[in-house]
């Protein structure tokens, strides 16, 4: 238990767990009273460590410079470069968020990424994500990222777990023993990458990061 605990310390760098964005314990009356909204776009599940489900937008991308060396000490994201059906909406030094049209599933929503990813040099997208059915608030919004992290029992390497899966070098957590961290080659093959992990012997944990980022106003 103190090893998960300190893995979900990983949140405390601006990497947010879907474990901090779920309710603990029963909703007070004031929140039974508020409906909810049907889920308007395709609902992921991911296990951190427990199975959460979370609502994919289909109508907001994110893109974000933080991860290019090239783009340190500039702006990059006042100068982000719209594509046909992605209209940019807001943006703050490496971040810009694009408003989408005419997307239907996740597929649209990966080639809308590299669509974007391939006029504006240096930038990664990211999908954004909401508790099903909530309002779409600053508050509620977070945002998938390509990154997987995954916790390993005694005696099992990342070299082994990871043979045959597609991703980047596995990055160590020091604090966290067994912890490292690994980048799929986008958000949505994050997903199936922490699937595949958790089917892996030796990986008692296995999940997407999210951040979870305001716009200053």
């Amino acid at each position: 238990m103190r090893r998960l605990r300190g893995f979900l310390a990983l949140g405390l760098t601006g990497l947010v767990l879907l474990a901090t964005a779920v309710p603990v314990g029963p909703a007070s009356a004031a929140e039974e009273k508020v409906p909810k909204r049907p889920p308007a776009g395709p609902l992921v599940t991911i296990h951190a460590p427990n199975p959460a489900q979370l609502e994919v937008s289909l109508e907001e991308i994110e893109l974000d410079w933080s991860a290019d060396p090239a783009s340190r000490g500039r702006v990059p994201a006042a100068s982000a470069v719209e594509v046909a059906s992605a209209r940019l909406t807001a943006s703050a030094d490496l971040r810009a968020v694009f408003s989408l049209t005419g997307m239907r599933d996740l597929g649209d929503l990966r080639t809308m990424a590299r669509a974007l990813e391939a006029v504006n040099p240096g930038a990664r997208g990211h999908l954004v994500v909401y508790e099903p059915g909530q309002d779409r608030t600053p508050g509620a919004r977070q945002v998938l990222t390509r990154e997987v992290a995954f916790l390993l029992e005694d005696g099992y390497g990342p070299a082994a777990v990871l043979a045959g899966l597609a991703r980047g070098p596995a990055r160590e957590v020091r604090s966290v023993r067994g912890g490292y961290v690994v980048e799929a080659v986008d958000p949505v093959a994050a997903l199936d990458l922490a699937d595949a992990l958790r089917q892996r012997p030796g990986v008692t944990s296995a999940y997407p990061l999210l951040k979870r980022l305001r716009f200053p106003r």
